[in-house]
């Protein structure tokens, strides 16, 4: 972040410390961080915390916007060696570049060399751009997204780019100049990319105006290894449920064939005693035909034939169908 804003900041930095009054610099003096919280990119009439740190104890801050001193009173869960100054109800006028420094209580009052500059952005100030993505519906992790920032019309000078996501603190990318529009790449995105962005076009000189932020643009992240349908995702059935729910349908079906072919088979004995004592045989003899024999009365006889099958399942309770037959010889 701080590579990508050098080129528009470094210009500036000689003309501050040129202004900073008649404080002498200690070189020995470690230069303090300078931080914004929640973001340095602001909507209007919020409030933000400019956070100067430092290692050395003992000594009083001091915070610039520019060359002026800003007098802004120190919140009062500042510690030592560190300083927050809260900036409330923000408007454009508050946009600018931001330095902190400190001194030494004891005297000689030498002071530090100024931080590394901070710039503050209020937005609001031009109409909001559009965002678009140039893939559609759900992206698949470890792919390239590209998203466009495109401003509504090219009537000033060229601009800065910077693309937002919700619940981060910086913005994820800045870019620029660029007159009309600014791609942003993501580039081998994973689950955690996905979410909410917007983006925002700022002048690279005072007053450093910004627009509005873009509408949210929902960009959603699908992992490769997820194997789960949406639908499954939402009732929380998964890949293991459904195959337990198909073993036990199969494993039903089985069963209710099992038993019938069951059932088919008992009814087999009884039909052979039926058709045995209707025999007008005296003895009740049951016999098998054979080709080329005939009987010796003419009383029906019952014939016991096994018509023998191969079975098609894994287990086949009855091998052999029973076929009985009536004939009068």
């Amino acid at each position: 972040m701080a590579a990508m804003m050098s080129q528009l900041l470094v210009v500036l930095y000689t003309g501050l410390c040129a202004g900073r009054g008649n404080r002498m610099t200690d070189e020995t003096l470690p230069k303090p961080s300078l931080s914004a919280w929640p973001s340095w990119i602001m909507p209007p009439k919020s409030n933000v915390t400019l956070q100067c740190h430092t290692s050395t104890n003992d000594v009083n801050f001091a915070l610039r916007k520019g060359n002026v001193p800003v007098e802004f009173p120190q919140s009062p869960d500042s510690t030592e060696g560190m300083a927050r100054f809260l900036l409330t109800d923000l408007q454009a006028s508050s946009s600018g570049l931001y330095t902190c420094e400190y001194y030494r209580r004891d005297p000689p009052q030498r002071s530090s060399q100024p931080s590394d500059i901070l710039l503050l952005l209020v937005t609001g100030e031009f109409s909001k751009p559009s965002l678009q993505a140039h893939q559609r519906g759900v992206v698949t992790a470890r792919e390239n997204v590209t998203l466009q920032c495109q401003r509504p019309n090219n009537s000033f000078e060229s601009v800065k780019f910077a693309l937002l996501k919700a619940g981060a603190a910086e913005p994820i990318r800045v870019q620029g100049p660029a007159k009309k529009k600014m791609n942003f790449s993501l580039r081998s995105v994973t689950v955690s990319d996905a979410g909410n962005y917007s983006c925002v076009y700022f002048l690279m000189r005072a007053p450093f105006w910004a627009s509005e932020p873009s509408n949210h643009l929902e960009i959603t992240v699908k992992d490769k290894t997820e194997r789960e349908s949406p639908k499954m995702a939402e009732t929380g059935v998964g890949t293991v449920e459904l195959t337990l729910i198909v073993i036990f349908i199969l494993l039903f079906i089985l069963g209710v064939f099992l038993i019938y072919k069951y059932t088919q088979c008992g009814a087999a004995p009884n039909k052979m005693t039926k058709c045995s004592r209707s025999s007008k045989d005296p003895q009740e003899q049951r016999t098998s035909v054979q080709p080329g024999k005939e009987s010796d009365g003419g009383s029906p006889v019952c014939v016991y034939l096994y018509v023998c099958r191969v079975c098609t399942f894994a287990c086949c309770l009855c091998p052999c169908k029973h076929v009985y037959l009536s004939v009068h010889m």
